[in-house]
């Protein structure tokens, strides 16, 4: 069983998913004050910052034809603690895999590229409130008996990305990243030993991380102007540039936030579109059909659906839009469910919105069942069957088996994109 506490002293930090405004308040980033030794720094970590205009990109935009994502180099509600994890690597059983197998094809397989499993809602608190006993067991046991075959834990600071590399250590389907969030970036100057030592820091957990093979992309990383309470722009545009660093360093892909930016944003990956040859995803992406295609004119980029990505009928006319090899699939859990106010909750069949186990308010917990308004990552059918009605497409298992490949080719480019993994 996975054990989870709360930290006794918690400091309020912003949400780190791409939700709604509700997630906005008056909020403090804090730094992390506990840091291990760091190996030496290899050359200046942080470069000053530059900005480039760049056109606005209206007008006909061809899409390029698809890159392989394969490597060419080498090689906030607030987070509950996690102690002496122990999740087994075993599959699941009992009543969540039965449940399960009503509701996705034998053959269907799916890998969440963006979970918050670190958020207080899978340790049962709620507004700081506790609710419900921790249950990140059993919600993963729903993942894996929904076809879940690998799940990316994401972090958005230094001391998440530690506590998620800790979690995805105790199963061999759970991966992570490492960066720090836009919202985040005040962070970096806010540590003891400066914005140098911070980056460096981040390097070391990724380097121990990619070495043990569960880290698997920097980031979250980019740019988000909705949110500029948490942190002001130039100082986004500061560490995100710095970040590229670390996918320069490790050779690994990158995970990407993109909230209101679309110009800056595109700017600074363009001049740094050599230091992550292995690519990047724009993940739960809202933006325009423009923003979308500019996006897209950068081959080394796919772009990421969640609930978020499907609340309007403009979104889905965005979706309609996107080449299917160019598409990742993410729940961005526990938040970013396709609600019933959504534009995309009629393509949703109505055994995927039962759920493996149905669901029940968090008052009346019940461990073999969902909560209630509370995302997870079994949940991840949804976004597919939503994507398959926009684009008037029948086969679920070739468009699960599309997506999984193209996820698979960016972040898994050793696992076997056909078959069993």
């Amino acid at each position: 069983m996975l054990l989870i506490r709360q930290f006794p002293h918690r400091s309020a930090r912003p949400l780190l998913c791409c939700l709604c405004p509700k997630g906005s308040a008056a909020l403090r980033p804090v730094h992390d004050p506990h840091s291990p030794a760091s190996s030496p720094v290899v050359g200046p970590l942080l470069a000053p910052n530059r900005r480039r205009p760049i056109g606005d990109g209206s007008g006909g935009v061809r899409v390029p034809a698809l890159r392989s994502f394969s490597s060419a180099s080498s090689g906030a509600p607030r987070s509950p603690r996690i102690v002496s994890p122990s999740v087994s690597s075993a599959p699941a059983q009992g009543s969540a895999r039965a449940a399960a197998s009503r509701v996705v094809g034998a053959n269907m397989r799916f890998i969440d590229i963006g979970a918050n499993l670190l958020d207080d809602m899978y340790g049962g608190m709620y507004n700081d409130k506790q609710c419900h006993p921790a249950d990140l067991s059993s919600v993963l046991d729903r993942a894996w008996a929904a076809g879940l075959q690998r799940l990316i834990i994401t972090a958005g600071s230094l001391s998440e990305a530690r506590r998620a590399l800790e979690l995805a250590k105790t199963d061999e389907r759970l991966f992570c990243t490492v960066g720090c969030h836009p919202t985040r970036c005040r962070e970096f100057e806010g540590h003891p030993g400066g914005p140098d030592a911070y980056l460096q820091e981040l390097l070391s957990v990724l380097r121990e991380g990619q070495a043990a093979g569960k880290v698997v992309a920097v980031g979250e990383c980019g740019l988000d102007y909705d949110r500029l309470h948490f942190c002001d722009a130039e100082t986004q545009r500061k560490y995100f540039e710095a970040q590229f660093l670390l996918a320069r360093e490790s050779g690994l892909p990158m995970f990407l936030h993109l909230r209101a930016a679309a110009d800056d944003f595109l700017d600074i990956v363009r001049r740094h579109a050599a230091d992550f040859p292995r690519g990047g995803v724009v993940h739960s992406f809202d933006g325009s059909a423009d923003e979308a295609a500019r996006i897209l004119e950068l081959p080394q980029l796919a772009i990421g659906l969640n609930g978020c990505s499907l609340k309007t009928d403009d979104n889905l006319s965005v979706v309609s839009s996107l080449p299917l090899e160019r598409i990742m699939i993410e729940t961005d859990c526990p938040w970013c469910e396709i609600r019933p106010t959504h534009a995309g909750r009629k393509y949703v069949s109505a055994a995927a919105l039962a759920g493996p186990g149905g669901a029940k308010d968090r008052k009346k917990h019940d461990p073999g069942c969902q909560v209630k308004s509370r995302n997870e990552p079994a949940n991840i059918r949804l976004v597919l069957e939503v994507i398959a009605g926009v684009k008037g497409l029948t086969d679920m298992e070739a468009l699960s088996e599309q997506i999984y490949g193209n996820t698979a080719a960016m972040f898994f480019p050793e696992a076997p994109t056909h078959g069993s993994t």
